[in-house]
């Protein structure tokens, strides 16, 4: 049996110490979303710290409790958040009293801009 929340999010390698976790358009991201790719995350770069482009192009939505998994993410070392609309600009940005990440983190809409500032800021 597939569970459909595991299509809601996938995470790759980029390149070396840079990660990419990608939220699939229109999905509604939950705790158990930000679980499984904690758990990815580790997995694929075995607990080693990196950069992560974390593109929310079209996402739907973004739960509290997703946004802190993501935010206590440790082995994360930046975060460059890849979007393209003012919709998705709200949701980088989240509602107020939420934890900004420990690391870095910047907004962009060009995915270069977004890899040469984690190259750049993991030196």
């Amino acid at each position: 049996m597939t569970n459909i929340a595991e299509a809601n999010v996938s995470v790759a390698r980029v390149r070396q110490g840079i990660s990419r976790i990608r939220l699939r358009p229109t999905a509604r991201i939950t705790e158990e979303d930000g679980a499984r790719t904690r758990e990815e995350l580790l997995a694929l770069t075995g607990g080693v710290r990196g950069g992560v482009l974390l593109e929310i192009t079209g996402v739907g939505s973004v739960c509290r409790e997703a946004i802190n998994v993501y935010s206590s993410a440790v082995t994360v070392s930046a975060f460059a958040i890849l979007g393209t609309s003012p919709v998705d600009r709200v949701i980088a940005h989240g509602p107020l009293g939420l934890p900004l990440p420990a690391c870095p983190s910047r907004y962009f809409t060009d995915e270069n801009a977004a890899l040469d500032w984690l190259e750049n800021i993991s030196e």
